[in-house]
């Protein structure tokens, strides 16, 4: 081939490629804003190949420099309750701007915010759930923390088979076996607390229960659902998802902006081998259980037990690979979101003394110095039940939107 030839196809070549940058960053998503704009879809002007990524970024710190100014005041008063517009102030000020349903992008990405429970309840009504589908750009995004054949991760009849695996694992009779194994982890998390008060010249503690929580969650979390008894293991698996956490949400990073793990690349290769040290870890512990299924008794019906199972009891196995990223799944999601809801009740209960003698006096009433606590005493336990849905409803229902890619 002669260097002419050479030249030509050089520069056909890098045009092809400039090419198709120019019509991933401006092109396609200009074009998919301008039919969504005919639709009536409004929403923030994006400015691709970013979208509505800076800013998002610019609100979310100046609403952190707001927070961090109210809670320099003793007074409980200065916490906010509305943790809709705190956590995301974007969504906030776009509702007020746009109304209940309207598009925002990131990078490319265009995604629906939907806040309008009667329009949510009509499409429900329209489309099976499995049949949603999931965006492209998160599931590629977080495969590192949850892996790609999680339920988290899987549309259609694949979420529906693995769906039906894993309900039995959370009905009320494996919930009530799991009791005494909560109870033990929280009570072992009082006693170090005492523990460390004790030898505290102080008469107050300060404990960092952002920490603390996270770990009584990833240890019942370990030991309820995948039998893990070996706090070493527990420990490690915390860690590496914690580094994931950070190496995937608190750095700047450019989510649905094409190529965009190019421009955080020592973020992505990082998330990516804390990913397979992890998957690594869950492997040695599927095995282990392999060896020891039908040999030892049942006490209840855990999660691993029942992915293992469903190897053999439904249409078609579960890969290896499936049961990783199950496990990734529900060990990640469950520790975290048991551990959020702890930390958002105690702050609210430190927040409102009166409160917190009630709930005693109820435990007192109900429990007393019993140290064995069964499933039945907790249904008596109505005040506190009452003060979980009712708090939790601010961390949790103030979310009143959907998001899914178009």
């Amino acid at each position: 081939m002669s260097l002419v030839h050479f030249v030509y196809g050089f520069i056909f070549i890098s045009l092809f490629l400039l090419w198709k940058l120019i019509n991933a960053c401006y092109i396609s998503p200009v074009r998919t804003l301008r039919k969504l704009r005919s639709n009536g879809l409004g929403g923030p002007t994006p400015s691709f190949p970013l979208g509505n990524l800076s800013d998002m970024k610019q609100m979310l710190i100046k609403a952190k420099s707001l927070s961090s100014s109210s809670l320099l005041s003793s007074s409980s008063e200065s916490i906010s309750h509305d943790i809709h517009s705190s956590s995301l102030p974007y969504f906030a000020q776009w509702k007020k701007l746009h109304g209940k349903v309207y598009v925002y992008w990131m990078g490319v990405e265009p995604f629906v915010y939907i806040a309008d429970p009667e329009f949510l309840k009509e499409m429900s009504g329209k489309v099976f759930s499995r049949n949603w589908g999931k965006p492209n750009v998160f599931r590629s995004d977080r495969v590192p923390m949850l892996g790609e054949c999680g339920l988290s991760m899987i549309e259609g009849n694949a979420w529906a088979r693995h769906r039906h695996i894993i309900t039995p694992a959370f009905s009320s009779t494996n919930l009530k076996g799991m009791v005494d194994s909560m109870v033990e982890s929280t009570i072992k998390m009082i006693k170090n607390w005492s523990t460390l008060l004790g030898n505290s010249s102080k008469l107050e503690l300060e404990l960092d229960v952002e920490r603390e929580f996270p770990v009584l969650g990833g240890e019942t979390m370990a030991k309820t659902n995948f039998g893990i008894h070996n706090s070493e293991v527990e420990n490690t698996l915390l860690e590496k998802l914690r580094e994931i956490q950070i190496s995937l949400f608190k750095h700047t990073r450019y989510v649905g902006v094409p190529y965009g793990k190019f421009l955080s690349m020592r973020q992505t290769l990082k998330a990516r081998k804390l990913g397979k040290e992890i998957d690594g870890i869950l492997l040695s512990i599927i095995n282990a259980r392999r060896e020891i299924i039908g040999v030892e008794p049942r006490q209840h019906e855990d999660l691993l037990r029942l992915l293992l199972e469903g190897e053999d009891h439904f249409d078609g196995q579960l890969t290896t690979k499936e049961l990783i990223d199950e496990c990734k799944t529900f060990f990640f999601g469950g520790h975290e979101t048991v551990a959020l809801s702890m930390t958002w009740t105690s702050m609210l209960l430190a927040m409102y003394p009166k409160w917190q003698d009630e709930l005693r006096e109820e435990i007192k009433e109900v429990i007393g110095d019993k140290d064995d606590i069964d499933f039945t005493m907790l249904a008596r336990l109505k005040k506190i039940f009452t003060v979980t849905i009712c708090t939790n409803s601010d961390a949790i229902f103030n979310y009143k939107y959907i998001q899914f890619c178009m």
